[in-house]
């Protein structure tokens, strides 16, 4: 099947959506260096009525996070890009994204610019049914970019200039947020000079792949991931390292080899059934304590080094790990 060629329009938080659940989002990540990473996000619910948006932060040492909501009423534009203090605004479709966070409840603070490397890529859509009731519809547009700007954490300055990385667009409905309690989600953004390489799977506990979507992108287009093979390694229940094996549709292969830098943990900006974080709230964690980094596990963007072959780059391996053949048994 082919997919959509991305265009302007997608930019905007008009698609049709519909069942319980659906919503429009925003998400970018930014791996400011060695531990430090940063994300930040916003979301459009039109049947709840609401909007939302995020932002967190980890030094590696403290992870900072904020939930943001307010109510949408009719009339409201669908593509204001403020939710309190957090502007993400498209200021020229699929080419420039200004993200700016000021007055939070959190010692955090930045002013950023995502311009584009390459061009978008569509992932197909996830489409789940349960027992005749649609649970999962859902389409990402992913795209390699770079971030220009500043960051501040408490009283610190991180000057941003150049560094690669990426930004998810989606909209549909999904089963949940969170990690699987069954299966394993991985989510590959990895950002080399010449080339970015991204790749989304789910499998379920037996290691069954139930989803494969990936690329090689760079300035001529999008080559479509064929077949991809992971030897990853976890360290209670932790992404550390690993390899990824990828055949493309034009028969080029690479091997991914990765190393985790930084981590950040997903729950506490609301990627979690927990009701306590839909709700807007501002969190501090010391994630040098084990328990405390217990208590977060579950969804977590690991920030890593990536070596293709002689190139080498950073960007992020998403994890949600549950029970699984080769990775978790229970």
């Amino acid at each position: 099947m082919t997919q959509p060629i991305p265009t302007p329009s997608d930019e905007w938080f008009r698609h049709p959506l519909r069942g319980p659940g659906s919503a429009e989002r925003c998400y970018h990540l930014l791996h400011v260096g060695g531990p430090v990473v940063l994300h930040a996000g916003r979301g459009l619910w039109p049947d709840a009525g609401r909007r939302t948006g995020f932002a967190g932060i980890t030094t590696g040492s403290v992870q900072y996070a904020l939930r943001l909501a307010e109510p949408v009423v009719d009339g409201d534009d669908a593509d204001r890009p403020s939710v309190g203090p957090l502007r993400i605004e498209a200021v020229d479709p699929l080419r420039e994204i200004r993200l700016v966070l000021e007055g939070a409840d959190i010692p955090l603070a930045f002013d950023l610019t995502y311009s584009a490397r390459f061009q978008p890529v569509l992932t197909e859509p996830n489409r789940i049914e349960h027992e005749g009731r649609l649970v999962t519809d859902y389409t990402n547009l992913f795209q390699s970019g770079s971030y220009d700007g500043t960051v501040v954490v408490d009283g610190a300055e991180h000057s941003v200039t150049g560094r690669a990385g990426f930004r998810d667009r989606g909209w549909g409905v999904r089963k949940h947020e969170g990690s699987p309690r069954r299966g394993l989600v991985v989510a590959m953004f990895c950002e080399l000079e010449a080339e970015a390489i991204y790749l989304i799977l789910y499998e379920t506990a037996s290691g069954r792949r139930v989803f494969t979507n990936g690329w090689r992108l760079d300035h001529g287009g999008a080559d479509q991931v064929a077949a991809a093979e992971h030897r990853l390694l976890f360290a209670d229940g932790l992404l550390a390292g690993g390899s990824v094996d990828l055949a493309f549709a034009s028969g080029q292969e690479r091997t991914v080899d990765l190393e985790v830098e930084g981590r950040l943990f997903l729950t506490p900006v609301g990627y979690t059934t927990d009701p306590s974080r839909s709700v807007p709230g501002a969190e501090r964690h010391d994630v040098t304590d084990p328990a405390v980094v217990a208590a977060l596990d579950g969804q977590n963007d690991n920030a890593c080094r990536f070596r293709v072959g002689d190139a080498e780059g950073h960007g992020y391996t998403e994890t949600g790990l549950g029970e699984h053949v080769a990775y978790r048994s229970q």
